[in-house]
């Protein structure tokens, strides 16, 4: 029975600046390095990972590689899955969390903004993601992603409709979700 393990990169230097960073690029902070060795160590103990797959976006790529180097795994063997991009977030991207709209206390209910993926869109691509990795020979996988993908993976995995994205809890930094 194949497990599948979610984490969301570490904190980047635009969550360290409240900054929406969406499909934009941002480091890791100082700060998101350490959660990601700490995250890797935690694995290193209690964790077997056969795979480890990643977004491209730097910010979730460095995470995967610093846990990779932690727990022994050859970070050339990260596997990056175009798909695992952080949803774009159209005219909020670069702005700080206060312009961000609001929907019941939820600041990332992007549906209205100008721009932005269409939620169908994100969840269409985390269903292409779980089928990839489905299709894997191998069990225990960690997928190293963002906030919007991982609360969509989550979604995907149960066949839920698009907007109970926002009924998922938010994906912390640098935290181990067991999927499946």
């Amino acid at each position: 029975m194949q497990h599948l393990y979610l984490m969301r990169h570490g904190q980047s230097e635009a969550n360290a600046h409240h900054i929406i960073a969406g499909s934009h690029d941002s480091p890791l902070s100082d700060i998101g390095r350490k959660q990601a060795a700490y995250a890797g160590d935690t694995a290193k103990q209690y964790l077997h990972f056969d795979l480890i797959v990643s977004s491209p976006m730097d910010r979730a790529l460095e995470t995967a590689q610093i846990i990779a180097e932690r727990i022994d795994y050859d970070p050339e063997r990260i596997l990056t899955i175009e798909s695992l991009r952080e949803r774009h977030l159209g005219d909020v991207e670069g702005k700080d969390y206060a312009h961000a709209p609001q929907h019941n206390g939820n600041y990332e209910d992007a549906e209205n903004v100008p721009g932005v993926e269409p939620i169908d869109d994100l969840l269409d691509r985390m269903h292409d993601v779980l089928n990839q990795l489905q299709a894997r020979p191998e069990q225990n996988i960690l997928v190293v992603a963002h906030n919007g993908c991982g609360r969509m993976l989550k979604v995907a995995l149960r066949r839920g409709q698009p907007m109970d994205m926002y009924q998922q809890p938010r994906t912390e930094n640098a935290i181990f979700y067991q999927l499946s």
